[in-house]
C-alpha cells in the first residue's frame, strides 16, 4: 500500500542532510525556530571595510588640513592613481589577463578603492570575460582540471583569476598609497613610525 508515503524530488546536495534528519528526527529544529529571522551580525569584512574607508578619508582630510594647495592635492591624487591602479593592473597581468583588462584596472582602481560598494576586479573581470568569452563548457571543464596549467588554460578560471588579482592589487595599493601620501607630504616620518612600533612591541 502507498498510503502514508510521500515522494519528494530533491537535489543531490540535500540528500545527506535529509537522510541525517530522517535517522535522527529529534534533531530537526522546531517550526517556530525556522520562522525566526537570523540576527544580523557584523562581520570582520564589514569592520575591515569601514576601517579602510576611514583611513582613506582621514588621509585626504589630512592633506586638506595641512594646506589645500593645488600641488599637494595633485600629488596626493597622482600617488593614489598610480599606486592603486598600477598594482591592480599588475594583478591582471600576473593572471595573464588581456592588456585591455589591465588598462581597465589601471583606470578605475583609484575610484573603486574610494567606494566599498564596487571593486576594480569587477570591471577588469567584465572586460576579460568580453575578450575571453567563456562558455558553460568551460565551467564544466574547470571541474576536470588536473593541474594549475589546465586551470590557466580555462577561460572561465582566467576571468575569475583576473578579477581576484585585480582586487588584491587594488587593496595592496590602498595601503601603500596611504603610506606614500603620508610620507611624501610629511604627514608621517617612516623612521619615527618604525621606532614607535618597535617600542610598543
Amino acid at each position: 500500500s502507498l498510503e502514508g508515503r510521500v515522494l519528494a524530488v530533491v537535489g543531490a546536495g540535500h540528500k545527506e542532510g535529509i537522510a541525517r534528519h530522517l535517522a535522527h528526527p529529534e534533531n530537526i529544529p522546531q517550526l517556530e525556530e525556522l520562522k525566526e529571522r537570523p540576527k544580523k551580525r557584523i562581520s570582520f569584512a564589514q569592520v575591515f571595510g569601514v576601517v579602510v574607508m576611514l583611513l582613506i578619508l582621514g588621509t585626504f582630510g589630512l592633506v586638506l588640513l595641512e594646506g589645500a594647495s593645488s600641488h599637494n592635492i595633485l600629488l596626493a591624487f597622482g600617488i593614489w592613481f598610480v599606486v592603486t591602479g598600477g598594482l591592480s593592473g599588475l594583478g591582471v597581468l600576473l593572471a595573464r589577463g588581456h592588456p585591455l583588462s589591465a588598462l581597465t584596472a589601471l583606470g578605475v582602481a583609484w575610484m573603486t578603492t574610494l567606494n566599498p560598494l564596487v571593486a576594480a576586479g569587477w570591471f577588469a573581470g567584465m572586460v576579460e570575460a568580453w575578450k575571453q568569452k567563456p562558455t558553460v563548457s568551460d565551467l564544466k571543464k574547470l571541474a576536470q582540471a588536473e593541474s594549475f596549467d589546465d586551470m590557466m588554460a580555462n577561460k572561465f578560471f582566467r576571468v575569475i583569476l583576473v578579477a581576484a588579482l585585480a582586487n588584491l592589487g587594488a587593496m595592496a595599493g590602498t595601503f601603500l598609497g596611504i603610506y606614500l601620501i603620508w610620507q611624501k607630504l610629511g604627514l608621517i616620518n617612516p623612521t619615527e613610525l618604525v621606532g614607535n612600533i618597535t617600542h610598543l612591541i
